[in-house]
């Protein structure tokens, strides 16, 4: 699913909000979960997961093209953890009535 896809399916859900508008929510959201990544923030949504940085350290590596010898810098990422409540609905073992407890 992409961005435009999203938008598309909460506009069907909620026809009462117009297409611009949602366009500027899912817009919004995003913005704010990237400007807490850049702040060293974890960002958690409960019943989907957990974005948290990590740094990885400066390293040697190789250029596969001519086999040489090259310095790779240290550089931010991310790791995303789901939760246990979507774990449980990739592996079918969620049952409707009865919703997991979490942490």
């Amino acid at each position: 699913m992409v961005k435009s896809e999203l938008i598309q399916k909460l506009c069907d859900a909620y026809p009462n909000i117009l297409r611009r508008d949602m366009e500027k929510i899912i817009s919004v959201i995003i913005n704010e979960m990237i400007e807490a990544l850049r702040r060293d923030q974890n960002v958690q949504i409960r019943g989907w997961g957990c974005l948290k940085v990590i740094t990885r350290k400066a390293r040697i590596g190789r250029n596969p093209k001519n086999s040489k010898v090259i310095q790779i810098p240290a550089k931010k990422a991310i790791k995303w953890k789901m939760s246990r409540i979507l774990y449980n609905r990739l592996n079918n073992n969620f049952d409707e009535n009865k919703i997991p407890a979490t942490n």
